[in-house]
């Protein structure tokens, strides 16, 4: 039987909060957590069970596990009581993975922070969590993230193509970076995150560009050659196909979001 979840609480955390404590206190967990970690930490800990906290990941723990973590940490977070199927569920989910679509989890997340926060609307609230729940568990469907060393490459990896991504880099760069084949590091990085390290680097490369379009008034060509495009037409070509619009219609729809506002 489907039940929905009861007493939501959540929201954006910064441990800093604990100063200059390096290790949380331990605590024992009275409902599901889902924590997405916003970027790359030390470690966090469930019955004794370590996980390195890397940007991106998800961890839902269970009602009784003792939780505590290595600071510092940032992360969004969800905790709620449920019953029926989605407590079977998400008692059978793996307990940490990476999250292939990100940003689509990122935005809903924002989204029930919102609407549990204004409390008017608990049907819209309750079928954005039930969104949020199929979007993780889909995620964490074949999940191979149990080999330490395979986080540790991806970690360097994808470090490498945040430095360098505004650069004319290519599969064999990245995969020298980490001392692995070209072949073999694009298929653990593909395994392991859901996306291609060609679709990583355009994603990073988007997202920088989409912040110079909010933040400022570059000319298009330069963004598109501080973002790594190389050209305005490549620039032009690979963002509409991304997100649907031309980077100029973006930065007009961004303007005019605020004067409608």
């Amino acid at each position: 039987m489907l039940t929905l979840p009861q007493n939501i609480v959540c929201g954006y955390y910064d441990c800093r909060e604990f100063g200059d404590l390096a290790l949380s206190p331990k605590r024992k967990a009275t409902k599901y957590e889902i924590e997405f970690y916003l970027e790359d930490g030390l470690s966090t800990f469930a019955d004794d069970k370590e996980y390195i906290i890397k940007s991106h990941f998800i961890q839902i723990a269970k009602p009784n596990q003792i939780r505590y973590s290595r600071l510092p940490f940032k992360t969004i977070y969800l905790k709620f009581t449920a019953d029926g199927e989605i407590a079977e569920m998400l008692s059978a989910a793996p307990e940490y993975f990476y999250c292939r679509n990100f940003e689509k989890v990122i935005e809903t997340l924002d989204e029930i922070i919102l609407l549990n926060e204004n409390g008017n609307n608990k049907i819209l609230l309750q079928s954005r969590l039930l969104y949020l729940l199929n979007l993780i568990l889909n995620n964490s469907k074949n999940s191979n993230l149990n080999n330490p060393q395979a986080l540790e490459t991806i970690s360097k990896a994808k470090k490498y193509i945040k430095s360098n991504f505004m650069n004319e880099i290519t599969l064999k760069d990245i995969s020298t970076a980490v001392n692995l084949s070209p072949i073999y590091f694009h298929n653990i990085f593909t395994g392991v995150t859901g996306i291609s390290p060609h679709d990583y680097l355009i994603n990073c490369r988007i997202c920088e560009a989409k912040k110079l379009l909010w933040n400022s008034q570059i000319p298009l060509e330069m963004i598109a050659e501080n973002c790594g495009f190389g050209c305005q037409q490549y620039f032009n070509k690979i963002f509409k196909k991304e997100t649907g619009t031309t980077p100029g219609k973006y930065r007009k729809e961004i303007q005019q979001n605020y004067l409608e506002g």
